[in-house]
């Protein structure tokens, strides 16, 4: 065997189908990847730390949580009335495009491409674009100019719904 020359042997490093895979060994290297990001987050924590405190982190923790507890009342009054009236301002601006849009079409509809500009643009037969308009799955067999010259149309298989 030449020594230059890949090998196309089957490398066992690369998953082809994953859902060939025994279960328990897709969750156990699942659990691992998980472990891995979190560590990598973990390590990314005092970048994040540095951040916060820059941006005025620190300070808003020691006004909130480390001056002996106290509550200013105008926060405790603000605070909910704030949330409140946010939620009451998305609800009337949603119901105001409710009532503004009920019943009208906002697109503009498409205008249907005529056959002989699709068989043109495609470099096939006019007769080929009808099938094709006609047709939900098709195979198309090409020439070797890579222009469509014929087409198998294709039976989708309609599965029942299970009841139950």
């Amino acid at each position: 065997m030449n020594a230059n020359k890949p090998s196309r042997r089957f490398d066992s490093r690369l998953i082809q189908k994953p859902r060939q895979q025994p279960r328990l060994q897709r969750t156990a290297w699942g659990f691992v990847t998980i472990a891995f990001w979190a560590f990598y987050f973990y390590l990314w924590a005092p970048v994040l730390t540095l951040i916060s405190w820059l941006v005025g982190g620190r300070l808003a923790w020691l006004q909130l949580y480390e001056r002996k507890q106290q509550l200013d009342p105008f926060i405790v009054i603000a605070l909910p009335v704030l949330l409140i009236g946010c939620a009451a301002l998305l609800i009337l601006w949603a119901e105001y495009n409710r009532y503004r849009f009920a019943g009208k079409e906002r697109r503009t509809p498409r205008v249907d491409v005529a056959l002989p500009e699709i068989a043109r643009d495609l470099g096939a037969s006019d007769a080929l674009a009808r099938q094709l308009s006609g047709a939900k799955a098709v195979t198309l067999h090409m020439d070797d100019d890579a222009r469509p010259v014929g087409m198998t149309e294709q039976v989708l298989m309609v599965r029942p719904l299970a009841v139950g």
